[in-house]
């Protein structure tokens, strides 16, 4: 076989199914074996390399798999690293493929060579592992540790650049079986004090961050509140990670009625969270102790805060161990009927009239994926979300053009789920050409356009800032003409009392589908 059907079968070997990409000749020896292998791994061509990276993450997001995209080295790469550098800060297991010119010019500057760029230095920052092959032989092997690392511990990008020479050679190589990676119990002695902990206090109140998403511990946290009869309040990255409506849901950490509850909480349990700077107001605000904090990456352990019980292991094996543990327990504390009225507090807040709308039509398991737009921002907080990966949103880069995008991988990972995307002009207008990647595929997102002419968030914020505003204003196309002209369907709302009706079309048409809504 050549190193590029070596390669496939290794992907193949680890669980791909999917690939966005584009292709290009560094990579054209994978390219052949995946035409030989298209019952086995699906290729989608996108429209540009951001949007793949995009698609990647959030196929991964939504399926709590490892998303793949590839592209060719230099403006491919560069073109993606959007999209990775939004999956480093999210911590989504994406893999980056990318070819590289024969290995005999490894050692020439990079500026002078056929779509040249230094990979490795570019990447660095935002990947969690990067292989560099230069021969056949260290294609299994890089392949074998890439979803290993993507795999282990807390999830983040990796890159596998290929030099052509080691994908066109041929070789006979057995191809490692699928990496599963490696996830850390809690010591026993840290369940015991961790124990010790929860049963002396009264009013415990547990944080769920991204790592219940990446482990899907949706059932054991349910477990581990029910035990302790306590609220759970998500992080942004957690949100999904607890249905909305179960008895222990209080809503965002960051929002009143979850810094009510830590007020007057004896204990906190952070479970999967990294403290990021939005969940915590730019790390001003006061985490009470004791905290016990667990969470995959031991470097985040102590790092913003001091944690009385810091567990470096797997968010879900160590709920695992806690809830046995703590089964043969006879814990007298909990919030009884005040938790209850911090649950009608989280209901009672009135959601704005287009989310509630949304919330009401979209099916129980669809998804959303939230692109950066003013209505966006409200949705993290007012559109209830009931599992994981059914909420994709940039939460902490904050990089545009990531509703349709998410979107698409979402989509592919379910396709018989109703897929959302709410954007703005201005984000939409970023990878609206992968528009055409949904029609190609037949993918049935409907995306809604809130259309406001102007870039608002950044107006607004130069209104209070200095009481002018520059460089948001926008001229858009006839959104309605612009779906229409990619095989899509294009449908308007002028009216909000049109809005119900219209996304009830949408949702049914079973089609790609945009909503301009004028605002």
């Amino acid at each position: 076989m050549t190193g590029g059907a070596i390669f496939v079968e290794c992907l193949k070997a680890q669980g791909v199914e999917v690939i966005f990409g584009l292709p290009g000749n560094h990579l054209d020896t994978v390219y052949e074996a995946l035409y030989n292998n298209q019952d086995n791994i699906r290729h989608y061509v996108t429209r540009h390399e951001g949007g793949a990276a995009f698609m990647a993450d959030g196929y991964a997001r939504a399926t709590g798999d490892v998303g793949v995209c590839m592209t060719v080295p230099g403006p491919g790469s560069n073109n993606a690293a959007i999209g990775i550098c939004e999956a480093y800060t999210a911590c989504s297991p994406v893999l980056l493929i990318t070819g590289q010119n024969p290995s005999y010019l490894a050692q020439k500057d990079p500026r002078k060579s056929f779509h040249g760029l230094d990979q490795e230095a570019a990447f660095a920052p935002m990947t969690k592992h990067i292989e560099i092959v230069h021969r056949v032989d260290q294609i299994p092997g890089a392949v074998n540790r890439a979803f290993g690392a993507m795999r282990s511990g807390r999830p983040g990008p990796v890159l596998i650049e290929l030099a052509t020479d080691a994908l066109q050679t041929d070789a006979d190589l057995p191809i490692p079986q699928r990496n599963n990676g490696t996830q850390m119990m809690a010591s026993p002695n840290d369940i015991e004090t961790a124990v010790a902990l929860i049963s002396v206090s009264e009013r415990p109140l547990i944080v769920s961050g991204g790592g219940i998403n990446h482990t899907r511990a949706t059932e054991e946290l349910l477990e581990f509140a029910h035990l302790l009869n306590a609220p759970i309040a998500m992080t942004g990255m957690g949100k999904g990670s607890v249905p909305e409506d179960s008895p222990y849901s209080i809503g965002l950490f960051r929002d009143g009625v979850a810094q009510a509850a830590m007020k007057a909480a004896d204990l906190i349990i952070a479970i999967g969270t990294r403290f990021t700077y939005r969940d915590t107001s730019n790390w001003s605000l006061q985490i009470p102790q004791p905290l016990i904090h667990i969470e995959a990456d031991v470097s985040e352990i102590h790092k913003e805060y001091s944690a009385t019980v810091g567990i470096s292991a797997n968010p879900k094996l160590v709920l695992q161990q806690l809830n046995d543990a703590l089964s043969y327990e006879k814990l007298t504390g909990g919030w009884r009927e005040d938790l209850q009225q911090l649950r009608s507090q989280f209901a009672s807040i009135e959601p704005p009239r287009i989310l509630k709308e949304m919330r009401d039509i979209m099916p129980r398991d669809a998804i959303l994926s939230v692109d950066v737009n003013i209505t966006g921002y409200g949705a993290l907080t007012h559109f209830p979300t009931y599992s994981a990966g059914s909420y994709i949103f940039s939460g902490i880069s904050v990089a545009m053009g990531i509703g349709l995008t998410a979107a698409i991988g979402a989509q592919v990972g379910y396709p018989d789920r109703k897929v959302v995307a709410l954007s703005g002009d201005g984000g939409f207008l970023m990878t609206s050409p992968d528009l055409a990647t949904a029609v190609m595929y037949n993918l049935p997102i409907v995306t809604l356009v809130m259309n406001d002419n102007q870039y608002t968030s950044i107006e607004r914020g130069q209104l209070r800032r200095f009481g002018k505003r520059i460089g948001v204003e926008l001229v858009n196309p006839d959104f309605v003409q612009f779906a229409e002209s990619f095989g899509a369907v294009g449908l308007r709302v002028e009216d909000m009392d049109d809005f119900r009706p219209t996304l009830e079309k949408a949702l049914a048409l079973d089609k790609p589908v945009v909503v301009e809504v004028m605002k």
